[in-house]
């Protein structure tokens, strides 16, 4: 009865990871992870409110209008930005997606918000605080867990993770 249940329990299993698109290689479990738009505005609404509390005085205010997703690995995104007391202007972003060292990374390659003068060292923190809200995702997860790939898609971001099922 035990090796009934075993085999109904491998079969249903099995077709659930197929439905994802989920394929077993090698004692490790590779899943995609779909995160839609709605799922980057919140990433980078995250990010901007964390850069936004560590600027202290005179913070910039951050409103995603739009994200347009740039096969094989960017995004596009237009913005409404204000410093406070000053008048609201619209801005907009390119950034990139890669994986380095099994986690992700996020590159801020293009920031134009007309009268803000964003430095260097201000596009790096930005850079870590995306990067940081993604990775925090994947560690939440486990340490049997990294990723594998990342991809940008007409309508999402799509990263390959992958699970070690032994060890």
């Amino acid at each position: 009865m035990r090796k009934i249940l075993a085999v109904l329990l491998l079969i249903v299993l099995m077709g659930a990871l197929g439905g994802c698109k989920a394929k077993v290689e090698e004692g490790r479990l590779i899943v995609p992870v779909r995160l839609d738009e709605a799922a980057l505005r919140q990433l980078v609404d995250l990010a901007v409110k964390a850069y936004t509390a560590q600027q202290g005085s005179n913070p910039l205010t951050v409103t995603v209008d739009t994200l347009t997703f740039l096969p094989p690995d960017g995004l596009a995104v237009t913005m409404r930005a204000q410093a406070e007391n000053l008048p609201t202007v619209s801005g907009q972003a390119e950034m990139r997606f890669a994986v380095q060292d099994g986690l992700p990374q996020v590159t801020i390659t293009r920031l134009e918000i007309p009268g803000v003068t964003v430095s260097e060292d201000q596009l790096q923190t930005l850079n870590r605080l995306l990067s940081t809200q993604l990775q925090e995702q994947m560690r939440r997860a486990g340490d049997r867990v990294s990723l594998r790939e990342i991809a940008v898609e007409s309508d999402a971001l799509v990263l390959q993770v992958e699970v070690q099922l032994t060890r």
